[in-house]
């Protein structure tokens, strides 16, 4: 299971793969790749427990990919293209795509840190559920994953 942060650092790679520009819709980006987690606000404000609903209706596929897609056709995750159809196509699919994102994070598997020894005191604390051993672990992959998605422009081409 992936952190808020890593959802987020994530999906603005996306976007900035995506030729997304706005701050608006950067911002949107962030919104999209953590909406999956919206079941944990409404577990809070329905149950006053924010894992009792957590990782059930909206971590479906359809859900997930049906929101980032609303937010694309929306124009709130707006890709730099040529064209109304060809925007629009390309807006929605970068919108399911990073809000896809979500998921393939999830379903990362990552080592349990909180019960193992040799995890120093400090490090097995939990912060939000999770240790934070796990949380810095989530840092390194999920920063692996930008710098390995983040696009790339020659020196040249910045100036």
């Amino acid at each position: 299971m992936s952190t808020p942060i890593g959802h987020a650092i994530v999906g603005l790679a996306l976007a900035r793969r995506f030729g997304v520009k706005s701050r608006l819709s950067l911002g949107m980006t962030v919104v999209a790749a953590n909406f999956a987690d919206i079941d944990v606000i409404l577990g809070i404000l329905l149950h006053r427990d924010p894992w009792k609903l957590h990782r059930r209706r909206t971590h479906k596929l359809a859900f997930v990919l049906s929101a980032g897609a609303l937010l694309g056709t929306a124009g709130l995750i707006s890709v730099d293209v040529s064209g109304a159809k060809r925007r629009l196509f390309a807006n929605a699919l970068a919108g399911s795509i990073i809000a896809g994102s979500h998921l393939l994070l999830d379903g990362v598997s990552r080592p349990q840190f909180s019960a193992r020894p040799s995890v120093p005191p400090l490090l097995r604390k939990q912060a939000a559920g999770m240790s934070i051993a796990s949380w810095l672990l989530d840092a390194v992959v999920c920063g692996t994953i930008c710098w390995a998605i983040w696009p790339r422009t020659r020196r040249a081409d910045r100036e």
